[in-house]
């Protein structure tokens, strides 16, 4: 068995290992996919990544993709571990973790001190027992069912957003001061996020006053078998801006009933006023199995405060994973 970092040239055996371990016909990962979400197309660097052989062949493998973090008052870079993956017959055997050891070293190494992840049951158990993560959330659902949407015309102010312009980086760093922990979201991350990924479709608007961007959403349709789904992926403003948000979840909803979606769903940490807003619209919250883990990876000044999810500002579009 032979554990080593990522190669030029493995992302086609750690896509085999992909379908050979998670045959799923609703996330399926592409090349295309690999390539943008793990290379220097991220503004905040190439993933790091981990694998092992066995005869000459991939067996596992674990990443990490690193983020722009703004924490409190300065930026990190920080990451979001995905694709733990092992060959069925050497899982249960302690592989995952020697791979995940070597990744988390390195993570080290390279100064990243906090990485999140949202694991599914079975490795969120592995991931906070064996490898250091602690439980910093759990989300609930908001969801409101598109029969009672309605298509109503949306005010001038919302508009579709074609590129993440000048005023992308102007919002941020008007905004940043209001948010203790959150991904950097300027124009370089968002057009990263939401225009160059190359196997889906995210339709993203912003509210303007004039021509002065006040907030922006991106939203995703997902179909599973007959229901299609709308997303909520990501929405941004002034933290306070109760005003602004409510015209981007107007216009989300509006955008969704066009579409005739039988679901709008979205989860979100960090902001009360959203959370009102959903209720005032007719959301309900439902209690789901969906744990955010971090791992402090070591001593930073404010490693104790990042801990404590209440300082935190956190979206679907912070995950590459699933959303």
């Amino acid at each position: 068995m032979k554990i080593r970092s990522y190669q030029k040239g493995d992302e086609q055996a750690i896509m085999d290992l992909d379908a050979r371990a998670l045959p799923s016909i609703w996330n399926r990962r592409t090349l295309q996919n690999w390539y943008w979400k793990y290379t220097e197309t991220n503004p905040a660097g190439a993933s790091l990544i981990w694998v092992a052989d066995h005869q000459e062949k991939m067996v596992a493998h674990f990443a990490a993709v690193p983020y722009r973090l703004k924490v409190f008052d300065e930026e990190v870079i920080a990451s979001h571990s995905i694709g733990a993956l092992v060959e069925g017959k050497y899982q249960n055997r302690g592989l995952l973790k020697l791979v995940g050891d070597k990744l988390m070293e390195d993570l080290v190494a390279h100064n990243i001190p906090y990485t999140w992840g949202f694991p599914n049951q079975r490795a969120h158990k592995f991931e906070t027992v064996a490898l250091g993560y602690g439980d910093l959330y759990n989300f609930d659902q908001w969801e409101l069912p598109g029969k009672g949407l309605e298509r109503k015309e949306p005010p001038l102010s919302f508009r579709k957003v074609t590129v993440f312009d000048g005023e992308f980086d102007r919002l941020w760093g008007e905004c940043a001061p209001g948010y203790d922990v959150a991904v950097k979201r300027d124009s370089t991350y968002l057009k990263w996020r939401f225009t160059d990924r190359p196997d889906w479709w995210y339709f993203s608007y912003g509210v303007y006053d004039g021509e002065r961007l006040k907030g922006y959403v991106a939203l995703k349709l997902y179909r599973e078998e007959e229901t299609l789904n709308g997303h909520i992926v990501d929405i941004f403003a002034r933290r306070d801006d109760e005003e602004t948000f409510s015209q981007l979840i107007d216009g989300s909803l509006n955008f969704f009933a066009e579409q005739v979606v039988d679901m709008v769903t979205v989860w979100i940490l960090g902001s009360p006023v959203i959370e009102k807003l959903f209720i005032e619209k007719g959301f309900n919250r439902r209690e789901v199995d969906r744990p955010l883990i971090l791992r402090v990876n070591f001593e930073h000044r404010y490693h104790a405060r990042v801990a404590d999810s209440s300082n935190w500002y956190f979206t679907m579009g912070d995950s590459t994973e699933i959303f």
